[in-house]
């Protein structure tokens, strides 16, 4: 019996490395994308969620300033009726 064997020269060799590495980048690629998508998407999420949370904050940072300056004015309200209601006390 007669053994067949087959001997690729460099060429066919080099065409079936080049069509593997085709096929490997043409699955890969696409796959890679997806990833790449799916991790920006969950990137997008997490900074709207942050976004969110520091809107709130700010709201209530301002609440608190605009409460803390009304408190304030009432102070000085108060201090300068004090000090008006002493001067009149003063002059009887």
């Amino acid at each position: 019996m007669r053994e067949s064997t087959f001997r690729f020269d460099i060429r066919e060799k080099t065409l079936v490395i080049m069509a593997f590495v085709f096929i490997f980048l043409s699955l890969f690629i696409p796959l890679w994308q997806i990833g790449v998508n799916h991790s920006l998407e969950l990137k997008i999420r997490n900074d709207e969620i942050a976004l969110r949370e520091l809107n709130a904050e700010e709201r209530r940072v301002r609440i608190s300033l605009a409460e803390s300056e009304a408190e304030w004015e009432n102070r000085v309200v108060l201090s300068s009726v004090n000090e008006m209601s002493l001067r009149l006390s003063q002059l009887d």
